[in-house]
């Protein structure tokens, strides 16, 4: 993915802008005032949400970072980026880092471990600054200062770290950073025996391993160098504590090694993406020279809440802009419509933006060299997550033993509900129900498939039934939801289980479109059933949000015995959120809130109505195919009739006693009409054919009835001949006229057919106009030598020519 200039000569010297991008990726990407977990208990009633907005991975880090002096300058140099990247890259601005360097205590005077930072909390930016600063003191060993590596020193100290002072419920990681090669023989606290110590200091790394498993701490290892030990570093993986962000496979430590500059930042990125549930978009690279405006794209999907973009310029001078995906260039800090930006590192060689409430869809990334650089590979990628939370609703919420429950589910970012069945088609959704009366946890597949009890497919909300237990006693159901980049709350509802149905139970229902639009209305109905005592409810609506709905008119509901039935409406008014959003309606006692009768969630997506030509897009779409289609009618007519008419093809045959005299083929391209001039024996002359000149009055033929020409004589009578035939006499000059067809009649769809080529013959003569002619072919030849007008090859067209003539 990204490589930077000369330092990805070895593969040791490349890993440090890959490390830099997982430091920048650990800016804090929430507000910092984010509060604590969102994790809740709903008791006694059938609705599970989050206490607050739902935010990114917890975590508390111990970075681990080899100095020994089996790696190189350039690799310590890798280690300090890579170090700084993960550092600095958490997506949860409570999260808490601490990084050490590790060697070996060969004599007294060296300490094995080094305490580079402190463990810090990254909720400011003079924190973020002292860590920064402080990773840079990380430095390849010299042999006084202890330069073995002794890994079981190391882990010890990043447990210890990780043991108290963290942030509560976080994700406990550690990062280490080395080639995976154990070496203490010259250190004296492994034995006196040199040649023991290796093996002492192993079982001491395998007893830190069980005691990081014990205390629920990961271990990452990153293998980087020219002699990889991967069996240590895969050992150090499956030592420590395996339950991962999630119940994926993925999402369980593993080792990851870096051998060559095409896979150091993405094993980098995935590395830490995995370890932090989170997600990673590629942005590719490109070479910038002096003085040039090159551009990377990157996509940010629509499950996304957090991001950074981080960028690998290798120059610090490298201007970058970021661009969102409508087009805006967005501030280094602050907030532009729903996001918040803060930008880091601009003058060094690795940058990121922490984004909150990303954009979904294709950012761009400018970047803009000065016109003496160097030329440099500059890449970029973002690492996101989407901390959702989930909104669960128990129908009934209340039940006896054995009876049917329906349980609806959708997911819930800060910014509203996801109703995108693309965005949610990666992610798995179940429902797990637990309790004392159950023998063992059940898991209740949900579907959003339109199938019983799904009201809708594809609307973001997903559905199940769950059999209460033939035994009493409460149920906690609790929505689970996992897929790649995504962080989800569990929210637990817990429902009560009677031996006898509650006295009281009811439904809400909705008619509503999975689109509503902002200053609409959506119905709906409760409909109770009691059979004890009469009961003052209050219809309740939870979860509005950004969409700023609420219930109309009076929320008072008087129940009695027997059925009641009430209509109510949510509004969504001129100003409600754009965007999912999941609601719930509840009937609750007036006088214990917390008491639920009743319940419905409604799942829908806040769109703008549609403009005038969305509205009528299928009309005037209907109107535009009927315009279409009768423009195409007419044009096929048209090309119909002159297809018909068309008289190429058609031979003129001036014959005299059954002997053929003279033969004109009709124009070589498309007409109406075949004209010509007949010339008889009046003065002498040979009879003959040819093509008019200018004043002659010429008889004029045009395609009739099927197999028929309709012949047109100036000043005289018109009649048909068929083709093909004897012909007709031509007046009374003892002359036949008659016509072949060397073109087949064909459909308008056939292709064309190739014209024949014809010849005119005769001898010269006068015509039955008395014009003079030379002959019945007038050539090209004619024309050059001076001996008449120029007249068209037997293959041209003459001029089409009007004429104001009733039968035309």
């Amino acid at each position: 993915m990204l490589r930077t200039g000369r330092a990805f000569a070895r593969p040791a010297g490349r890993i440090v802008v890959g490390a830099a991008i997982l430091a920048a990726q650990m800016w804090p990407l929430t507000a910092s005032a984010a509060t604590g977990t969102t994790t809740g208990t709903t008791t006694g009633t059938t609705t599970g949400t989050t206490t607050g907005a739902p935010e990114p991975t917890l975590m508390d880090v111990s970075i681990l970072v080899d100095e020994s002096g089996s790696l190189s300058d350039a690799d310590v140099r890798e280690e300090v980026k890579a170090a700084t990247t993960i550092a600095l890259g958490g997506l949860n601005s409570r999260s808490r880092v601490s990084v050490y360097g590790f060697g070996s205590q060969n004599k007294p005077g060296q300490n094995a471990i080094t305490e580079v930072c402190p463990p810090t909390v990254l909720d400011s930016s003079v924190k973020k600054d002292a860590l920064a600063s402080c990773v840079r003191k990380l430095h390849r060993r010299e042999d006084g200062e202890g330069n073995d590596t002794d890994h079981a020193a190391a882990l010890a100290k990043g447990l210890s770290t990780l043991k108290s002072g963290g942030p509560e419920g976080a994700l406990k990681v550690v990062f280490l950073l080395t080639d995976g090669r154990l070496d203490v023989h010259r250190s004296p606290n492994y034995g006196r025996i040199e040649a023991d110590r290796n093996r002492e200091a192993q079982k001491q790394v395998e007893t830190q391993l069980a005691l990081a498993a014990a205390g629920h701490v990961q271990v990452w290892p990153l293998g980087f160098g020219d002699q990889i030990d991967r069996k240590a570093l895969d050992a150090f993986a499956a030592g420590g504590h395996q339950q991962g962000c999630d119940e994926r496979p993925g999402s369980r430590p593993k080792a990851r090694v870096v051998r060559d500059s095409g896979d150091v930042l993405d094993a980098l990125v995935k590395l830490f993406t995995a370890s932090g549930c989170g997600g990673d978009s590629p942005g590719g690279e490109v070479e910038v020279g002096a003085g040039e405006t090159r551009e990377l794209k990157i996509d940010i999907p629509i499950i996304a809440t957090d991001g950074n973009i981080t960028v690998a310029k290798g120059d610090p001078r490298i201007r970058v802009d970021y661009i969102d995906p409508s087009g805006r260039t967005v501030p280094d800090t602050g907030r532009l419509g729903a996001s918040e930006f803060e930008r880091a590192g601009e003058n060094a060689i690795v940058e990121t933006l922490r984004v909150v409430n990303p954009l979904n869809g294709e950012w761009t990334i400018k970047l803009t060299a000065p016109d003496d650089l160097a030329k440099q590979l500059v890449s970029a990628t973002a690492i996101w997550q989407g901390a959702v939370s989930s909104s669960l609703v128990v129908e009934p919420p209340s039940t006896r033993t054995g009876q049917p429950l329906t349980v609806r589910l959708s997911l819930v970012t800060r910014r509203g509900a996801i109703t995108d069945a693309k965005a949610l088609s990666g992610l798995t959704f179940t429902v797990q129900a637990t309790g004392p009366s159950l023998a063992a946890p059940r898991s209740i597949v949900i579907r959003d498939d339109g199938g019983d009890p799904d009201d809708r497919a594809g609307d973001g909300r997903y559905a199940g039934t769950f059999t209460a237990p033939r035994a009493a006693g409460d149920v906690t159901l609790t929505g689970v939801v996992s897929g790649y980049g995504v962080r989800a709350e569990k929210v637990p509802v817990t429902v009560a289980v009677s031996a006898q149905a509650p006295a009281l139970q009811g439904r809400v229902a909705f008619s509503a479109d999975p689109v509503v639009h902002p200053g609409t209305e959506v119905a709906g109905t409760v409909t109770m059933e009691n059979a004890g005592a009469p009961v003052n409810g209050r219809l309740v609506l939870d979860g509005s949000g950004g969409a700023r709905a609420a219930l109309t008119g009076n929320t008072d509901l008087a129940i009695g015995q027997g059925t009641t039935t009430r209509p109510f409406t949510v509004e969504f008014p001129a100003d409600a959120g754009l965007g999912g959003t999941s609601l719930t309606v509840k009937v609750v006692d007036t006088a214990d809130l917390s008491k639920v009768y009743a319940n419905g969630q409604l799942t829908v997506t806040v769109e703008n109505p549609p403009n005038v030509l969305e509205k009528h897009l299928y009309e005037i779409a209907g109107a535009v195919l009927v315009i279409l289609l009768a423009a195409l009618g007419l044009h096929l007519r048209r090309r119909a009739r002159r297809a018909r008419i068309d008289v190429r093809g058609l031979r003129a045959s001036l014959r005299q006693d059954g002997e053929e005299l003279a033969v004109l083929k009709a124009p070589g391209k498309w007409a109406a009409e075949f004209r010509f001039v007949v010339h008889d024996a009046a003065d002498g002359g040979d009879p003959g054919l040819d093509y008019p000149r200018s004043g002659d009055l010429p008889v004029r033929a045009r395609r009739g009835a099927q197999g028929k020409v309709v012949v047109q004589v100036p000043d005289g009578p018109r009649y048909e001949i068929a083709i093909g035939a004897e012909g007709e006499p031509y007046e009374e000059t003892g002359l036949t006229l008659a016509f072949t067809d060397t073109r087949a009649r064909r459909s308008l769809w056939s292709r064309r057919t190739p014209r024949p080529t014809g010849r005119t013959t005769g001898r010269s003569g006068t015509s039955s106009t008395g014009t003079s002619s030379t002959g019945t072919e007038r050539t090209a030849a004619a024309s050059r030598n001076g001996s008449g007008p120029a007249q068209p090859e037997p293959t041209a067209t003459p001029a089409s020519q009007s004429y104001d003539d009733p039968w035309l």
